[in-house]
């Protein structure tokens, strides 16, 4: 039991780092996949669906955060691809990644859809 105990505290630390590694390779733009991840990780639990809405204000504030940073038609495609190379195991929840803007109140022109072209994105 005990172990088991240990395994829940080291689970979001070690998808913390896949997430890292999975995604800091992929710079297409000025913004980086290492950056979005930093600004947007106090989301993490809303978007795994483990916390209830709505998202904390630590999560609207790095949205809002990101939106500011996303200011070209190559940001928004850097953007487009970091979220669709996240690995489906991690079991982030599109749906969830959709409620944010609207709870956050965030006026986004980034796509939050997985099934987007990225390279269509103006």
């Amino acid at each position: 039991m005990g172990s088991e105990r240990s395994n829940r505290r080291l689970a979001p630390k070690v998808l913390f780092f896949l997430v890292i590694m999975f995604l800091s390779s992929n710079p297409v733009s000025s913004l980086t996949c290492q950056e979005v991840l930093k600004v947007v990780f106090p989301c993490l639990s809303f978007a795994l669906g483990t916390i209830p809405p709505p998202p904390s204000a630590e999560c609207c504030s790095g949205a809002q955060t990101l939106a500011s940073m996303v200011t070209t038609t190559e940001d928004r495609r850097t953007l487009c691809h970091c979220y669709q190379n996240i690995p489906p195991g991690i079991g982030i929840k599109p749906e969830r990644v959709q409620e944010v803007p609207q709870y956050c109140k965030v006026n986004v022109t980034i796509p939050t859809d997985p099934n987007v072209d990225c390279n269509s994105i103006p």
